[in-house]
């Protein structure tokens, strides 16, 4: 189990990763007076916001590797660790918002 959660949060990560360069914007143009002023994010800020969305990716797919490990060994296993990884993640989402991570 240990190795399939480690996988699962590796990948996880790294598609965070992928999706997060593919998707959030370096730069913002604004219009003004006929022409167009672009402004670029901070490097600091921009790779901190890929890491963010990459850690969320990674909580992702362990929650998606255990509910795989959990549906194969069903009989076998009773446990609160699901319930307890969703507060955990939701918390950690909601903190994240109100702070403005």
């Amino acid at each position: 189990m240990e190795s399939l959660l480690r996988k699962s949060g590796f990948y996880g990560l790294i598609f965070g990763l992928a999706i997060s360069i593919l998707f959030v914007n370096y730069k913002d143009v604004s219009p003004i007076d006929g022409g167009h002023i672009t402004t670029y994010k901070p490097v600091f800020d921009y790779i901190i916001t890929i890491l963010r969305i990459g850690i969320i990716g990674m909580f992702l797919g362990l929650f998606i590797g255990w509910k795989s490990y959990e549906s194969k060994h069903k009989a076998q296993l009773k446990s609160y660790y699901l319930t307890v990884f969703f507060a955990v993640f939701v918390i950690s989402i909601i903190i994240m918002m109100v702070f403005n991570w």
